[in-house]
């Protein structure tokens, strides 16, 4: 009868043991890797004002037609730009659309010889375009196109000086790189045409005509201030 007793003791001892064992497994918590934290990304919508520095050159051929044979040369001007720029993004995922409208102080100016010193001086260069981007955190590269405007004087030996502000089209490409929540910098390529227009000056014969062709390229080193708090932005993550 003691036997049996012991061995019914040491069997209710055994399985106590287990269940305090089981109950203590159950009450340890259990620890999760914390979720990877949300990566914000750059949002490039809303207006934004700034400024810009470059140089722009040109190929251009005036031809007098008032001489015969008739003289051709090319003052090809160039010099340095200053000025500034306003517009608007809007962002979809990571396309960026937008429009821009700018100006340009200009120093650029070159001369030939015809029938004597031909002169071309820019005082000025606009331009409206149309811009889509395509974004990757805080860089975004794009393309632009649009219309072109250009403020130029020709002087001709000395038959007199005529200004223009002559129209055409611009294309150009670019990148920009976000530096603070509303501050961004940008580098950017311009290829603007102004095609040939014809002008009217007077010798001791009478008015003549030359014609110039005109085209130039432009690059600008700039920086934009951003309005509105955009910025920094988070994205929605899903785990």
């Amino acid at each position: 009868m003691r036997k049996v007793t012991l061995s019914l003791l040491a069997a209710a001892g055994l399985l106590l043991g287990a269940e305090a064992a089981s109950a203590a497994d159950l009450g340890r918590p259990v620890y999760k890797a914390p979720p990877p934290a949300v990566v914000a990304a750059y949002n490039w919508s809303g207006f934004y004002i700034g400024g810009h520095l470059g140089g722009a050159w040109s190929s251009e051929e005036v031809t007098d037609f008032g001489a015969v044979p008739a003289l051709t040369g090319s003052p090809d001007p160039d010099g340095f730009i200053g000025g500034a720029q306003v517009g608007f993004n809007w962002q979809a995922d990571r396309w960026v659309f937008g429009i821009e409208g700018d100006w340009s102080a200009s120093g650029v100016d070159g001369a030939a010889t015809l029938d004597g010193p031909f002169t071309s001086e820019t005082s000025w260069y606009a331009t409206l375009t149309g811009r889509i981007g395509y974004a990757w955190d805080n860089w975004m590269w794009y393309v632009k196109g649009g219309a072109a405007w250009a403020d130029i004087e020709y002087g001709y030996n000395t038959f007199g000086t005529v200004s223009d502000t002559r129209v055409g089209w611009t294309v150009g490409t670019g990148i920009e790189w976000a530096l603070a929540p509303q501050w961004s910098a940008k580098l950017e390529y311009n290829y603007l045409d102004f095609g040939k227009d014809t002008y009217t000056f007077t010798d001791a014969i009478g008015p003549f005509t030359v014609d110039a062709d005109t085209q130039v390229h432009m690059v600008k080193a700039g920086i934009n201030y951003r309005f509105g708090g955009f910025g920094k932005a988070p994205v929605v993550a899903n785990y």
